[in-house]
């Protein structure tokens, strides 16, 4: 008789288990990393450098900017203003939140200062370590490069029937990368006049503070879509541009209530070539792109010097070519990341992203 029991027990306990298996499941996350950064910020450029070293091998982690918390400067919008609320009081830079949650109890809302490299990585890996009841799919996109209109959608679905309500919200940003312009910087050059930019929210395709989502509530299903159109200005570049989606609650009384379920990023709009490239007075190609150890530039025109900048702006590798129409350069040392490479011959420069993985 107690066999019995036992087994009966064991039966509607596994009934019981698969039940919540049908009904809840979890999704991997993508953690999104908003930094606050300005140009007049001289602390700025080590922040991202140290960023750049914590995310190095973390391919789930999207990392954008918004410019504000030390002042402003060109490239500030309405966006990164209203996004300085998460401080929850005096801003500050270089500063940083993670999935707009508060990790720090020590800090007034989910903002906090871009610690040590060690430290960077502890917080996104925490984040990561938070379970998703969310997925969101890499955005679909077009772009027509003479009307300058952006179409897509974004879809994705929820793994539990409690994981949305009338708080949750898709956020649709476009990001540009490689723009360039001034950066103090007070521990190396002082002033950067050519600094590029990365990852900068240039706009909000949705409501600055996300558009209210439903999914189907079929427990099979449990699915959203969302579609978009948008026209970029005229001083944005296209070949630079992609767009960044996530899903969040958005409580309006409390800023510490507001945590992103998930993120995805799209390719660069100008999908043609992959890696964007930048305007040209000559040809070039580079390959293979990605690359790990080695990387090829060819030209039809003989090469006089190759340059190499990160992220941050910076010189990495900067070489007489001798007039070669091929050169090889050992990528090596270069940390895994984007950068963009230079050449220049007596015909005119041209420039394209590299992408180094490890």
């Amino acid at each position: 008789m107690k066999r019995t029991s036992l087994a009966l027990f064991l039966t509607l306990t596994a009934c019981t288990l698969c039940a919540q298996q049908e009904t809840q499941q979890t999704f991997t996350r993508n953690v999104l990393l908003e930094q606050f950064t300005t140009v007049n910020c001289g602390w700025c450029p080590p922040g991202a450098d140290r960023i750049t070293e914590a995310i190095s091998s973390l391919n789930y982690v999207i990392w954008i900017k918004h410019h504000a918390g030390f002042g402003t400067d060109f490239l500030t919008n309405d966006i990164h203003t209203a996004m300085t609320v998460f401080y929850g009081g005096s801003t500050f830079a270089p500063a940083m939140m993670v999935d707009r949650t508060r990790f720090n109890s020590e800090d007034d809302g989910p903002v906090t200062s871009v610690g040590q490299t060690a430290a960077i990585r502890g917080l996104i890996v925490r984040a990561r370590q938070v379970d998703s009841y969310c997925k969101v799919y890499a955005p679909e996109i077009s772009f027509n490069a003479s009307s300058r209109l952006l179409t897509g959608s974004v879809s994705g679905r929820f793994g539990e029937d409690n994981a949305w309500d009338e708080n949750t919200r898709l956020t649709i940003y476009l990001i540009e990368d490689s723009i360039v312009g001034e950066q103090h910087d007070y521990t190396d050059h002082g002033n950067w006049s050519n600094y590029i930019h990365m990852g900068t929210v240039r706009a909000a395709i949705t409501n600055m503070w996300g558009d209210p989502i439903e999914a189907n509530v079929d427990p099979s299903d449990r699915t959203f879509s969302y579609s978009f159109s948008y026209t970029l200005p005229e001083n944005y570049n296209y070949r630079h541009c992609k767009v960044v989606a996530f899903m969040y609650q958005y409580d309006p009384t409390d800023i510490n209530n507001r945590p992103v379920l998930n993120a995805k990023q799209s390719d660069y709009l100008d999908k043609s070539l992959g890696i964007a490239e930048a305007d040209q007075g000559c040809a070039m190609r580079l390959f293979p792109n990605p690359a790990e150890n080695r990387v090829v530039l060819e030209s039809d025109e003989a090469i006089d010097a190759v340059s190499i900048v990160n992220s941050l702006g910076q010189k990495v590798y900067d070489q007489p070519a001798g007039g070669r129409r091929q050169v090889a350069v050992d990528t090596r040392n270069l940390a895994r990341g984007i950068y963009m490479v230079y050449i220049s011959t007596a015909r005119g420069n041209a420039s394209r992203k590299l992408s180094i993985v490890k």
